[in-house]
């Protein structure tokens, strides 16, 4: 008896090493199946050839916080200040120029919803009213999304109702019929990224394209998203207008968390005039009926969806399987993207990303005008929709550029150190005055990091000190018999005492879309 044992617990070992090596083989096998299904599903997304359109990375430009931080080449030991050693640093290419041999900080991303309806059927609901339309491949949505290297982001919605010069025409128009001149998909894309490159001077590194029944199909495939409203919310319907060729998506919910699917989805964020129901009983209209409550209420929802749905989808071997259809069949992107390998990156980006606290959603403001009998929205120049452009050119909202600091220059020879300042991109004006004891800055609150910009625009040390009659980016530049010259680069700058040596980014609140909780 003593001598089966051991035998017989060799044949049970030899049993469970037989059975996990089936069960790795099984997995081994199932993992090589879903990846080759993978690859052969993205394969076949469309692809547009507009790379000569797309613009390279830029590198971003310096500002008065990367100066602050700079460490001297030459220092001789790990205490040394960056302000006790004169460095001189090569400018960079300017934000216009491309990358060369380097990784970018960021990408820009022009995100499109088309609302082609090709191969919907009529009875459809997504065809409600669109029968003439059918045809039409207008960009619904236009979003500019900028993806930076340290894990945050930062996303703007260009209204479809923009009047712009379309590219390549002598015609103003709409800037979505940018993306409905044209028969082949890869020709619309390619003026439509042109118009938004041309007319924002923003660089665009990629092309992503949906149409509206991919959006929806997107929807269901990951089990639909859930929305909270303060109130009663529906769209506007033809009992409302009193016009049978004005109605709405017929989009309504009640009070408080709503799970959309696909189609209710899609009509919340088409809708263009949505009511919310007050406590007296009177349906009062949301926010102001044009695309910009739609703009920020698409932008909500998007990245609600995304944060809902990614983490979910992965862990779902069928929702990724449904994922791949549709984004085979109903997804297109530029030929810049490598659609398996830059997928999954951006699905783990968007995965780790916290909507919250890592996205900065900024709006545009606009105003009606009514160009060659054709109504439509204009950007206001004001310094709010210059900072929100920048923000695209890789500026933070609160970076100090040389754009952004005013210098009022004061001297016997202040008239060409001003123009050369001007030269430099520098809002400058001059005084002609005496000549101060020594050349000197003059800063208010806040205008340190400006102070600092300016002085490391200048070959020798200059004395920074503070002005209670001066604010924010204001400075005061004197001269004396002998003023400093304007060098090319930048040397690193001891900052002033009272400067807050911090350099996190801060940005103006989101806008909330009004009727939504949270």
């Amino acid at each position: 008896m003593s001598r089966d044992r051991p035998r017989r617990n060799r044949r049970i070992g030899e049993k469970l090493v037989l059975a996990a090596i089936g069960i790795a083989t099984g997995i081994g096998f199932i993992a090589t199946f879903t990846l080759g299904y993978a690859v052969w599903r993205l394969d076949q997304v469309q692809r547009f050839e507009v790379h000569d359109v797309l613009t390279a990375p830029a590198q971003e430009p310096i500002t008065a916080s990367d100066l602050i931080n700079l460490r001297p080449v030459n220092a001789e030991n790990e205490g040394q200040n960056s302000g006790d050693t004169e460095v001189t640093i090569i400018v960079p290419p300017t934000i216009g120029e491309p990358l060369v041999d380097a990784e970018p900080d960021a990408e820009n991303y022009l995100l499109v919803g088309s609302d082609s309806v090709e191969g919907i059927p009529l009875d459809d609901a997504i065809m409600s009213g669109r029968t003439a339309l059918a045809a039409n491949h207008l960009a619904d949505t236009i979003m500019v999304l900028r993806l930076r290297k340290d894990g945050t982001a930062a996303v703007v919605s260009i209204p479809r109702d923009l009047l712009v010069p379309i590219a390549s025409t002598d015609s103003v128009a709409k800037i979505n019929s940018a993306y409905n001149l044209d028969s082949s998909p890869q020709t619309r894309a390619a003026r439509l990224i042109e118009t938004v490159e041309n007319h924002l001077d923003i660089g665009l590194q990629h092309f992503v394209e949906v149409d509206l029944d991919g959006f929806r199909r997107l929807v269901d495939a990951v089990g639909g998203v859930s929305i909270c409203f303060n109130r009663p919310t529906r769209d506007r319907t033809v009992e409302d207008s009193g016009d049978p060729t004005q109605g709405g998506t017929g989009f309504t919910v009640g009070k408080g968390w709503t799970h959309l699917n696909g189609d209710t989805a899609l009509a919340f964020v088409r809708s263009r005039r949505l009511l919310t129901q007050q406590q007296d009983g009177a349906w009062v209209r949301l926010g102001v009926w044009n695309d910009l409550e739609r703009n920020s209420r698409q932008q909500k929802f998007i990245f609600e969806a995304l944060d809902q749905a990614l983490g979910g989808a992965t862990s779902s071997p069928r929702t990724v399987r449904r994922l791949l259809d549709i984004v085979a069949t109903d997804l297109r992107t530029s030929n810049t993207l490598s659609v398996f390998d830059d997928g999954l990156e951006l699905a783990r980006r968007f995965k780790d990303l916290n909507v919250d606290s890592d996205l900065e959603r900024f709006a545009l403001q606009l105003v009606d005008v009514t160009v060659n009998d054709q109504a439509g929205l204009e950007l206001i120049e004001n310094e709010h929709n210059q900072r929100v452009i920048d923000v695209f050119r890789g500026i933070g909202w609160d970076d100090v550029v040389e754009e952004r600091v005013e210098i009022a220059v004061k001297g016997p020879t202040s008239l060409p150190l001003a123009s050369r300042l001007r030269g430099a991109h520098f809002k400058a004006t001059h005084q002609i005055s005496d000549a101060h004891t020594t050349n000197r800055i003059r800063y208010g609150v806040g205008g340190e990091k400006a102070a600092v910009l300016v002085a490391a625009r200048l070959d020798e040390t200059i004395e920074m000190l503070p002005d209670p009659s001066l604010s924010g980016n204001q400075i005061r530049l004197e001269l004396s018999h002998e003023p400093p010259s304007l060098i090319s680069g930048y040397r690193a700058v001891a900052p002033p005492t009272a400067i807050a040596v911090n350099t996190d980014q801060k940005s103006p609140p989101p806008p909330r879309t009004l009727g939504i909780c949270g």
